[in-house]
């Protein structure tokens, strides 16, 4: 299967996880949160390079560490 389509079946889906009001988080959300004391504004794609849903950058740099959803907050 290429990687686009692998990508593909998981727009849009629940990762399993919330954000700090309880909202369920999905792919394809915008997430805001405090980075280096200022917000900072993600989307939360699946990267199947690494098997794992992951923060984009608005630069286009996906974020290879683990999520910290009680810290976001789904806009």
């Amino acid at each position: 299967m290429k990687e686009q389509n692998l990508a593909d079946l998981f727009k849009g889906q629940f990762i399993g996880m919330y954000d700090m009001y309880g909202n369920a988080i999905h792919e394809g959300d915008v997430v805001q949160f405090y980075y280096k004391g200022e917000t900072a504004t993600c989307k939360i794609v699946y990267a199947p390079e690494w098997a794992m849903f992951c923060l984009q950058w608005s630069d286009g740099y996906k974020n290879k560490f683990p999520l910290n959803p009680e810290k976001y907050k789904v806009v």
